[in-house]
């Protein structure tokens, strides 16, 4: 089997620890609702990207590549989640009542996977690069969903801790605005780059 593991390790840790739709919700999160509370917001991200990476590494990437009007779509089915997206981290705070629901669950975190351009773009530029390439196109796919998500986990608990660890330090109602304000700011941000 060939396969650069280094390379891969390397391309999936710096694609995974980067500033992204998911990692700024995994910040806001954490800060909102701790780390134990955010479990299955990390949990449905995770899952959400495992079978991404699976759809790249049996060719659905290519079929987006190869149609215009796919990734149109995509640009702004995504651009409208982000932007939702965006609201919602914007108004989080660090007083949550403990009987109010995350705004954000399981599902919702699962399938914002879908529309996610960043995580699109790590799942078709890893499988086109670094695929392993063996006799059997499914121990491939699995090995390269696999690793990908194993090099991932540690990255989303480091925003999530983050959040977490914001929150224990910003008490006051006004710096919390001032977190949520930035965190929608950048969350606009990476919307317009899409349309660059």
């Amino acid at each position: 089997m060939s396969f650069n593991l280094f390379g891969y390790l390397i391309y999936a840790s710096l694609m995974s620890i980067t500033p992204g739709p998911n990692n700024l919700m995994l910040l806001s999160y954490g800060k909102a609702y701790g780390f134990s509370d955010s479990r299955n917001v990390m949990l449905g991200i995770f899952l959400g990207f495992f079978l991404m990476l699976c759809s790249a590494g049996y060719g659905i990437s290519k079929i987006i590549m190869n149609n215009p009007t796919a990734g149109l779509v995509l640009k702004i089915v995504g651009s409208l989640w982000m932007l939702y997206l965006a609201f919602v981290l914007r108004k989080l705070s660090v007083d949550v009542e403990p009987d109010k629901k995350a705004a954000i669950g399981f599902g919702q975190a699962f399938f914002m996977q879908f529309v996610n351009l960043k995580a699109w773009i790590m799942a078709i530029s890893g499988a086109s690069a670094f695929l392993p390439q063996s006799d059997n196109i499914h121990l491939n796919v699995f090995i390269y969903a696999l690793s990908f998500g194993l090099v991932g986990f540690p990255c989303m608990i480091v925003w999530l801790k983050m959040g977490d660890v914001i929150a224990k330090i910003i008490k006051s109602e006004k710096a919390s605005q001032m977190l949520g304000y930035t965190m929608f700011s950048l969350m606009i941000v990476s919307i317009v780059t899409i349309w660059m």
